[in-house]
């Protein structure tokens, strides 16, 4: 099995650490893929394949983005291109989709930190992340994926290189790693109240 790390946040959005420690982190936790999804922008998957390329890392990398709908977070996966942000979950899964990647809600039901709460987007979506390592709402997450019959995958929604590797999804080998999306399994555990306080005061930090 592919072990992938597919929710993982770089100084280009809000994360705490370059692409480069992410990928050093990843290569050191026998990471096979990852996908540095930072918000709204594919520009972290970008830089990491090409750092992937020139300094010959033994990792792969999986381009996309946690894109911003009007009802709540999607990650897509396969694109390497923006998709506009605030669109609806419809409009949002159908840019996606048009520039050939698939889409996944991420962490549904936390609300705080911008997950759906809509059930009729799960309807929308390819997939469910039904494991994030930040949220309190997975359960829930899991029943729905499982009501709507969607592929489930995990994420460890890391904002530092320390988290990445906290939740793995397992991918088929031999398998194109969109299609393996579909056939995935995973594992993982929460992040630790001392590391997410940390995080929110390096958040606070930054703003003032």
């Amino acid at each position: 099995m592919i072990r992938a790390e597919l929710h993982a946040h770089s100084t280009i959005s809000d994360g705490r650490d370059s692409v480069k420690k992410l990928l050093s982190v990843a290569v050191s936790k026998k990471i096979d893929l990852i996908s540095i999804t930072d918000h709204d922008t594919v520009q972290g998957s970008l830089e990491a394949m090409d750092i992937v390329e020139e300094e010959h890392l033994p990792v792969k990398v999986l381009p996309g983005c946690e894109v911003t709908s009007s009802s709540g977070h999607v990650l897509a996966y396969g694109i390497l291109n923006d998709i506009d942000p605030k669109m609806s979950m419809e409009e949002t899964c159908k840019a996606v989709r048009e520039a050939g990647g698939v889409c996944f809600l991420a962490h549904p039901f936390d609300f705080i930190r911008g997950g759906s709460i809509r059930t009729g987007d799960f309807r929308v979506v390819d997939g469910v992340e039904s494991f994030n390592a930040k949220s309190y709402f997975n359960f829930i997450a899991k029943r729905y994926a499982r009501k709507f019959s969607k592929p489930e995958i995990a994420g460890s929604d890391a904002h530092s290189a320390r988290s990445v590797g906290l939740a793995i999804t397992l991918l088929p080998q031999n398998v194109d790693a969109l299609k393996g999306l579909f056939l995935a399994k995973y594992d993982g555990k929460r992040v630790s109240i001392r590391e997410r306080l940390a995080f929110l005061l390096f958040q606070l930090n930054r703003r003032l």
